[in-house]
């Protein structure tokens, strides 16, 4: 079974477990509460009985009336059976067929006793002292209406419980695919990581050490040597910049932030990183940034030289409007497709393998910029150039300023 299924049937289970405790829970409550309720109809009708026998003497016409209205009201359909507590022998035989020995004895002991029989009949006894001798009355009906109603409840919940199950293994299954689509691209996105650096790594070193093995075959001349030491040299630095920056990708963003932050003159910092061929150009007031001034160079840089080496040559401008840096080129560009993985380590476009490089400057760059707060955004097009949008987030000298 594969990943995304079995999170949705633990995810199913565990939801349809708890949704079951709650159905039955909230079924066997609802059942007693009208069983409950049937049985206090029960007790008001053997109160009203005994009533309506035994208290004519000692009421007058209009409270009888009352005893009277009560009893026809008080479940109509309801057997009766009137015993004579003091006849001890004949009541308990009579009470037997539907009392235990515990029961009669618990009624005697002028308790109200309430009972069930067979086909949702329910009952009630009651103990009764009056003037004219002791006297039980036992009252008898089924409860067709409320076992209707439990019944119907009943398949109501179970249909309700068919139709919570389809949901939640519905809901279950878009979030779980969203889930394991996003752990499968992170495992993948990682994977072609680890794979890029130890191909990246290995290439400087796959150098070294052929110059190495040539080296060691036969004699060379004083400048082949010097050659091959520059070429080792050459792959060296090009390993140690590798390894920073793959050290770099590693911080965390709080590391990154809390490196050395100071204010910072947009326009005027800028204007130190532009070299021909590269034109600056200013718009609107100088602004204030907080970073890290030599990560934020390290950033600007990155992208300065990237739009400088797929320009082959051509104008490269910097533009700044406000908090906006805007930096165009007129190079290769980027196909819609590329754009989707441009900021992803080692990725490169189709058109830009035959450029030297390894993929992983830009990535570098928005880093460290999202971790100062700014936007990136590229806008670009096949064979027409390249425009990277970076919008920065106001210091908070330049707010207090405005204020």
């Amino acid at each position: 079974m594969k990943t995304g299924n079995k999170i949705v049937w633990v995810y199913t289970w565990l939801i349809m477990g708890l949704v079951v405790f709650v159905v039955v829970l909230f079924y066997i409550l609802t059942a007693r509460s009208i069983n409950k309720v049937y049985e206090s109809y029960l007790a008001e009708r053997a109160i009203a009985t005994a009533e309506k026998y035994w208290e004519r003497d000692e009421l007058d016409d209009a409270s009888y009336d009352l005893v009277q209205k009560r009893y026809d009201q008080a479940l109509p359909i309801a057997k009766e059976l009137i015993l004579n507590a003091d006849s001890i022998i004949k009541a308990r035989k009579s009470l037997s067929r539907y009392l235990s020995d515990e029961d009669i004895n618990e009624l005697y002991s002028k308790h109200i006793v309430h009972f069930e029989g067979k086909e949702h009949q329910y009952g009630v006894a009651i103990y009764y002292p009056d003037n004219e001798g002791n006297f039980i009355v036992l009252i008898r009906s089924n409860n067709q209406y409320g076992a209707d109603i439990i019944a119907r409840m009943g398949w109501l919940l179970l249909a309700a419980f068919g139709l919570t199950a389809i949901l939640v293994y519905g809901v279950g299954k878009l979030y779980a695919g969203r889930l394991v689509n996003q752990i499968d691209e992170a495992y993948q996105n990682e994977k072609s990581f680890i794979s890029n650096a130890s191909h990246e790594l290995n290439n400087p070193l796959t150098a070294i050490q052929g110059e190495c093995e040539i080296t060691l075959l036969r004699e060379r001349t004083p400048a082949e040597y010097a050659s091959a030491l520059e070429r080792i040299k050459s792959e060296s630095q090009r390993m140690i910049i590798l390894m920073k920056h793959l050290l770099f990708l590693s911080r965390g963003d709080k590391e990154i932030i809390n490196s050395a932050i100071e204010p910072i003159h947009l326009q005027d910092f800028l204007q130190t990183l532009v070299t021909d061929p590269v034109r600056f150009k200013k718009e609107g007031p100088e602004v204030i940034v907080e970073a890290n001034p030599h990560l934020l160079g390290i950033a600007i840089q990155n992208i300065i030289n990237n739009a400088y080496k797929y320009s082959k040559g051509k104008e490269v401008e910097i533009r700044t409007k406000g908090y906006n840096v805007y930096i165009e080129d007129q190079g290769i560009g980027i196909s819609s497709d590329d754009i989707k993985r441009i900021f992803q380590p080692f990725y490169r476009g189709k058109n830009a393998r035959g450029f030297e490089g390894q993929g992983i400057g830009l990535t570098l760059s928005v880093r460290i910029l999202k971790s100062f707060g700014a936007r990136v955004k590229i806008n670009s097009e096949l064979n027409k150039g390249t425009q990277v949008h970076i919008c920065f987030q106001p210091s908070s000298i330049s707010t207090q300023r405005s204020k």
